[in-house]
């Protein structure tokens, strides 16, 4: 099954690609593609989010805000950011979105549910 992805990298457009994957790919699988990506060195941590009206899997460094990783503290991602906060500021507008935690470093969106 095809699955179509797309990259947001900090300070770059976004890039779409695509990946030959079964239906539940699992866990292995995930981490093999995401961790080259996020970089090699962070574990990578799964959020849902609400991606046009629709419930989708990002994947992000567990670590971005802290710095703990290996460069410091990441920098942080806005188009990610965006994306994740939209569930709870689409549920709940007068949330200020500042209370809402940030996504920092490269985020992977699925265009599809891939965590199961």
């Amino acid at each position: 099954m095809m699955t179509s992805y797309t990259i947001f990298r900090v300070g770059q457009e976004p890039e779409r690609a695509s990946i030959d994957w079964p239906e539940e790919p699992g866990y292995d699988r995930l981490k093999r593609m995401i961790c080259p990506l996020l970089g090699d060195d962070e574990p990578l941590e799964h959020v849902a989010v609400l991606h046009d009206g629709e419930r989708r899997d990002m994947f992000v460094s567990e670590l971005g805000a802290v710095a703990l990783t290996t460069r410091g503290p990441l920098p942080r991602n806005e188009a990610a950011t965006a994306i994740y906060r939209n569930n709870t500021l689409t549920r709940y507008p007068e949330t200020d979105p500042e209370d809402i935690p940030a996504i920092y470093g490269t985020a992977i969106l699925f265009d599809r549910i891939v965590w199961f």
